[in-house]
């Protein structure tokens, strides 16, 4: 009887930050309605009235301690990471522990701050109940999230233009992104029709792609092409454009699937690399840099001053040799400072006189060193650079020169990570770690590069509470 009526598909596909924005602000919401929800209760069973007034009186500080408590945690363990969002078990699991430290966390600030009294006491069930209905809220939401937009049909349909090496690295950087779907190349090369790149198949050229555009179902199209564009295909992608598909170059697509500057594949599009201030940070920004850097400094310092009696006796029973370990590094542009750190290695570690890079598993690294490092305890004297100006609380690592001049032979636009202050910390530490390849090298860059292009306080505080997480978990190297 209503065959003749065609129903619209419904299509589930969002853009990469509306996922991340949807998991943000469901999280928000199922956190504070578990909380409040809990508070209710616990009146509803105390016979005690509830309303605004009981949630802005004496509860206020823990309902938003509890409730930043648990956004924090999710932020830190990489829960609004969308490779992370469509792994279940990965999830399920990180949410169970935030349950353990958030109520573990509130029950130090309830016994030091709480009378023991009959009424504090029947109140710890609100909280108690927060934290469990709260777990159970995010891990059900997240299941949804996993289970229906975190699948196939809920992609976004992706062509790429280019079957060449920088196309076939942006399809394999898709297998770690089931957000998108990769549904074949396009290339003009007719050798490669028919082929399979990447267990992608090669769908054919151009003239194929304007034709066959709505067979395809294409929500964006890829620029993977080095070469400049030319003005048949700039027509041709201006009409996908006018069409509602999104036209995006892989260097672009790449960094905001990686958090890495691809600057191996950027091609004729060599500005891309770069940041497009000549200084990343501004005169307000540098000032509020430099106080965050006086302030991190000053709590880090009195940490070293609490555990250097400590490490230092380990260091010395350990191994026979200095406390401290100082070396040159290079920083802002260019310039030589000396660096300091708790001994990690054997004393004499370079004996020839050359620098190596530290390996994992390296001999030369002490049972105590290993520890430090993965605690990160070694970097913290230099807390001392920071505070003399010669480093920043975030930034690059410090390189030694004679890596420098190595690499920037080898790996374009290395040197321009010395545009900044180098860093205790920084994007590529918390996102790779240690490198003793030039591939490592490579990669860190991006990482840097990254950072130099999308800096900001934001940016500043996520590294910084990464690296925090870093550290419990001993995930140093």
């Amino acid at each position: 009887m209503f065959s003749y009526l065609s129903l619209p598909e419904i299509k589930l596909s969002l853009e990469f930050s509306e996922r991340k924005l949807l998991l943000a602000l469901v999280d928000v919401l199922l956190i504070f309605s578990g909380i409040i929800g809990s508070l209710w209760y616990w009146s509803y069973r105390a016979e005690r009235s509830f309303g605004l007034d009981s949630i802005v009186g004496s509860h206020l500080l823990w309902i938003v301690g509890m409730g930043v408590g648990w956004l924090v945690w999710m932020f830190i363990n990489d829960l609004y990471d969308l490779r992370i969002a469509v792994k279940l078990k990965r999830t399920i699991e990180r949410i169970g522990w935030g349950c353990a430290i958030v109520g573990i966390i509130y029950l130090i600030y309830y016994f030091v701050t709480a009378p023991l009294q009959e009424e504090s006491l029947s109140l710890r069930l609100a909280p108690a109940i927060a934290i469990a209905s709260t777990s159970v809220l995010l891990s059900l939401w997240r299941t949804i999230y996993a289970l229906f937009l975190g699948v196939g049909h809920a992609s976004q349909r992706v062509l790429i233009f280019g079957a060449g090496v920088t196309g076939t690295i942006i399809a394999d950087t898709f297998r770690q992104h089931p957000h998108y779907q990769a549904i074949g190349f396009i290339d003009d090369n007719a050798q490669l029709h028919g082929k399979i790149c990447q267990n992608i198949p090669v769908l054919g050229d151009r003239r194929s792609l304007e034709f066959d555009i709505d067979g395809y179902r294409v929500d964006e199209i890829v620029l993977a092409i080095s070469r400049p564009i030319d003005e048949d295909l700039l027509q041709l992608l201006t009409n996908f454009h006018e069409r509602g598909i999104a036209i995006t170059p892989m260097p672009m697509l790449y960094e905001k699937l990686t958090g890495r500057v691809a600057v191996e594949h950027i091609g004729s599009q060599w500005y891309s690399a770069l940041p497009l201030k000549k200084n990343p940070f501004d005169t307000f920004n540098r000032i509020g840099k430099r106080g965050l850097d006086l302030i991190c400094g000053a709590i880090i310092g009195s940490v070293l001053a609490i555990v250097f009696p400590f490490v230092a006796a380990a260091i010395r029973l350990d191994s026979p040799g200095p406390i401290f370990y100082k070396q040159e590094r290079v920083g802002q542009y260019g310039a030589k400072f000396t660096v300091y750190k708790f001994r990690s290695m054997v004393q004499d570690a370079e004996r020839n006189g050359k620098a190596q890079w530290a390996v994992k598993g390296d001999a030369r690294i002490t049972k105590v060193g290993n520890f430090i490092r993965k605690t990160r305890l070694d970097e913290l004297p230099q807390v001392l650079n920071v505070l003399r100006g010669e480093m920043s609380m975030v930034g690059p690592r410090p390189e030694r020169y004679q890596f420098i001049k190595e690499l920037q032979q080898q790996i374009p636009f290395y040197r321009t990570r010395l545009a900044v202050k180098p860093g205790l910390t920084g994007w590529a530490q918390i996102n790779y770690g240690y490198g003793s390849t030039i591939e490592d090298a490579l990669i860190k860059l991006q990482y840097d590069l990254y950072y130099l292009k999308h800096w900001s306080p934001w940016l500043d505080l996520k590294i910084l509470l990464r690296t925090f997480s870093v550290v419990l978990k001993m995930q140093g190297q």
